[in-house]
């Protein structure tokens, strides 16, 4: 790929604009609120502790403050959180989030066969898969966020960026932090962290070994009331997570890591409120009057002597049900609503773990190799997922509301036959009293499994540092979907598959800091080399359809032949980057970089492969303080280019199945930047301001094939219909931290954030096929623009006993703001289905520390 002339444009443009704004590259937002200086934060994003300010890589870090401030406890609260920083959690799986960075789409998180573009590290382990992935984590210590490419230190599947997450390591001493809360809608949370006194002495016989302890839970009630006789109420919490560490110090130069973590969730999911209708064809019919239409006939047919008894018992009052209910939906259209109804509540039931051992030796000088470290780390990870229940808020089994299709269809039938039943009509009606007349109806389990191994070789001369890596990995997935669409039209389908994963590569990284001003210059370059092999198994089986004559909803059979296929992908990723230090407190760097996300199959649709993702960018950064350290004006402006960018789509056939499928969008260019503002204007004050913008949508998208009539296929461009998805133009993030008063019981401090961003599209493109083989698009879901104000008021540092104790009083979204998260258009189903954020929350918690 080549970068065009526009984005040197930009980059000199942004050089001469930020240089008189006084602004510099993305810096942490960790800062002491009651000193006038900021502090110095040291991060891990270049495998070695250094500053951020002098690391030449666009990075955001979260320290323990801040996470408990914002309330962060997963991947997933990142989301609009942090500037640049995009994405949802799937529809009906919980803590299943898929994360955008810059405009690159992470995807359908519960689509396994997807692997992320923002890679996920969990104390130095690489998190595999997106499934699952943002559950609940014990006693976070900081986040560091990497925007743009990472493909030379991070690997594949970094393409959008890289995340760390890092928990905290044993002190050594007898420790206890403890905190219990309370909230609106039932809240309840429990955390507590234990460190034992070490065990042993360093340097002496065995060495010495410390350990840490930690577990935490949390709870909710439903915040929206189920109308559904018998069934929970949407979006509760109930998580809970552990992790054990430990250290062994076996002397100055030797150590070894060993970390449990666990993960527990088992919630109901958020209501998936139906807001809208689709026409019922191509030329535009409304779904509502044909229905009223049909009714009508059918009530003149009921009449007919002869007539089939079922159109008067069951038929017509499932129209009157159905109608009544579309109407109601329709009328109230958007906004968040208190309650609603579902057949079946959905229910995600995941559980999350891993074992990760780091073993790290000083070797101490090595000659012309300089100081030298050897880590290894070692980790093994499982997930497992269970997945089930409705996707839209009707129920057909108490409010006796069908899916229209099946209502359509029994009343074609009719006209038909006059009236009078027929074979195909019995054979519908079983179907119906078998497996129901629903919409939809998620039935999924998913497990993961991963393998990982990494070695590392990191030195230091007097001018050069570097690291030289090589890294193995292996996982399997096991994907067993019986979700169920239109119910009973197209019968039970499964769709079964394995998919698997073996990859190795290798990588070094320099910085040198040249001869020359001083040192001042410094040059940074890296390679990374991966190949992989992919494999996926296909078992799809299903019952035939009701208008089979050998119909029967309990002969589970074969539906399409048992297939493998596999693959193997080849990269070669690098950066190169400048970077200059005009004085102490100013730094500038140009960043070259490039990353690759695996190619693979798409599981849900069947002997469906898609090509790798490559990415190549620019990026101009300035990191400054000022003031004496008291302002961080940091920026960054960048350009992208992007070869067979990875989306997802959303894929409805004509019996209203719709599956979540990975398809290579051809060509994006986009551009944005990043500006962060940190002042400390008098003791005791923190202010900040983030803003984030992301321009562009595709360059090139490949058509749609629709047959012919001819035996050959018609391209349909679609190029002005593919939107960025997941990812809003302009983001902004204001924060204030204020000590208010320090008296002889405590100090007073408050905390205030106001998140807000513009709207954005739900997905890249939403496809309809019907029964002839011609596919159109969807209308696209627009998510509304947003402003989200979160707040905490405490008394800290009041002295209890030998310990310090916290109050704290905290709310969420204290606007109430009704913006919805995610959409789905379910095209031939005719329903227009989205999830809402959280209404306004609030509560107290208590923190001691001893």
């Amino acid at each position: 790929m080549k970068i065009k002339m526009q984005y040197l444009r930009y980059i000199s443009g942004a050089v001469s604009t930020a240089s008189i704004a006084g602004l510099a590259a993305w810096p942490s937002a960790n800062a002491d609120a009651q000193t006038s200086a900021l502090e110095e934060v040291i991060v891990t994003a270049q495998r070695r502790l250094e500053s951020s300010q002098d690391t030449p890589v666009s990075i955001t870090s979260l320290g323990a403050d801040s996470i408990e401030k914002r309330s962060i406890k997963s991947f997933g609260d990142l989301i609009g959180d942090v500037p640049a920083v995009g994405g949802f959690e799937a529809p009906g799986s919980r803590g299943t989030v898929g994360i955008n960075m810059r405009g690159v789409p992470g995807g359908s998180p519960a689509n396994v066969s997807l692997d992320p573009a923002v890679a996920m590290y969990m104390d130095g382990v690489f998190i595999g898969k997106t499934a699952g992935s943002s559950l609940d984590v014990a006693d976070i210590e900081r986040i560091e966020i990497l925007r743009g490419p990472q493909g030379t230190l991070y690997g594949r599947n970094s393409t959008a960026g890289a995340i760390n997450l890092v928990t905290r390591r044993p002190t050594g001493e007898f420790g206890v932090r403890a905190k219990a809360g309370i909230g609106r809608f039932g809240e309840r949370s429990y955390r507590g962290a234990l460190d034992l006194p070490s065990i042993g002495i360093e340097n002496q016989g065995l060495g010495q070994l410390r350990s840490s302890f930690a577990y935490q839970n949390r709870s909710r009630d439903g915040l929206y009331r189920n109308d559904s006789v018998g069934e929970p109420d949407f979006d509760e919490i109930d998580r809970e997570a552990w992790r054990a560490s430990l250290d062994w110090r076996l002397g100055d130069n030797f150590s070894a890591s060993y970390i449990y973590d666990a993960s527990r969730l088992d919630e109901h999911g958020a209501l998936q409120q139906v807001v809208g209708f689709n026409p019922l064809d191509a030329s535009g019919t409304p779904r509502i009057p044909a229905l009223q239409a049909i009714q009508g006939g059918l009530e003149a047919l009921s009449r007919v002597a002869g007539a089939d008894p079922r159109i008067a018992s069951e038929l017509l009052p499932a129209f009157d049900n159905t109608i009544s209910a579309y109407q109601a939906a329709d009328r109230l259209g958007e906004g968040r609503r208190r309650h609603g109804q579902a057949d079946n509540t959905p229910l995600t039931d995941s559980k999350n773990g891993g074992h990760a051992l780091t073993l790290e030796w000083d070797a101490g000088e090595l000659g012309a190799l300089g100081d030298v470290t050897f880590k290894s780390i070692s980790a093994h990870r499982k997930m497992k997922s269970y997945v089930f229940g409705d996707l839209e808020d009707f129920d057909t089994e108490r409010a006796n509301v069908w899916n229209d299709l099946t209502l359509l269809t029994l009343g074609s039938l009719y006209f038909g036959s006059g009236g009078a039943s027929s074979p195909v009509v019995d054979r519908l009606w079983e179907g119906i009293d078998q497996i129901g007349a629903f919409h939809s109806n998620q039935d999924t389990t998913t497990r993961y499994d991963q393998l990982s191994q990494e070695l590392q070789m990191i030195g230091t001369t007097e001018n050069l540092d570097y690291t030289l890596g090589f890294y193995y990995f292996e996982d399997e997935s096991r994907f067993r979907r019986n979700a169920v669409f239109a119910a009973p039209l197209s019968g039970l389908q499964r769709q079964n598959y394995d998919l698997e994963t073996d990859a190795w590569s290798m990588y070094g990284q320099s910085t040198w800091r040249l001869p020359v001003l001083d040192h001042r210059l410094s040059l940074t370059t890296g390679l990374r080399y991966t190949e992989e092999k992919k494999s996926v198994f296909y078992n799809y089986l299903g019952t035939s359809s009701p208008f089979s004559p050998d119909f029967d909803p309990d002969d589970i059979r074969q539906v399409q032949p048992k297939l493998n296929r596999s693959e193997d992908f080849y990269n070669l990723s690098g950066t190169l980057t400048l970077a200059y230090a005009f004085t102490d407190d100013l730094n500038a760097f140009l960043r070259y970089a490039t990353g690759y996300r695996s190619g693979g199959f798409n599981g849900e649709l069947y002997d469906n492969a898609f090509n790798e993702e490559e990415i190549e960018q620019l990026e101009f950064g300035l990191k400054s303080e000022w003031w004496d350290r008291r302002l961080r004006v940091n920026a960054s402006l960048y350009g992208y280019n992007v070869d067979d960018m990875q989306v997802s789509t959303i894929s409805v056939n004509a019996q209203g199945s719709t599956s979540s499928s990975i398809r290579n969008a051809g060509k994006a260019k986009r551009w944005g930047g990043e500006l962060e503002v940190l002042l400390a204007p008098v003791e005791d004050l923190l202010l900040g301001l983030n803003y984030a913008y992301i321009s562009g949508d595709f360059d090139r998208y490949p058509p749609l094939l629709n047959p012919d009539g001819q035996g050959g296929f018609l391209e349909v461009p679609v190029l002005d219909k593919a939107k960025r998805s997941a990812s809003p133009s302009n983001q902004v993030s204001l924060t204030a931290d204020y000590t208010f008063a320090r008296l002889p019981l405590g100090d007073i401090t408050g905390f205030v954030q106001v998140n807000w961003q513009d709207e954005w599209y739900e997905v890249t493109l939403s496809t309809f096929t019907d029964s002839t083989g011609i596919t159109s698009v969807l209308p696209h879901q627009r998510m509304d623009e947003r402003t989200v104000v979160n707040a905490r008021l405490n008394l800290e540092q009041v002295q209890w006993g030998n310990g310090v104790l916290s109050v704290g009083l905290w709310g969420k979204n204290l606007t109430d703001d009704d913006y919805p998260t995610y959409g789905i258009n379910f095209g031939s189903l005719g329903l227009i289905a989205q999830q809402y954020a959280e209404p306004r929350t609030y509560g107290v918690d208590v923190t001691f520390e001893y």
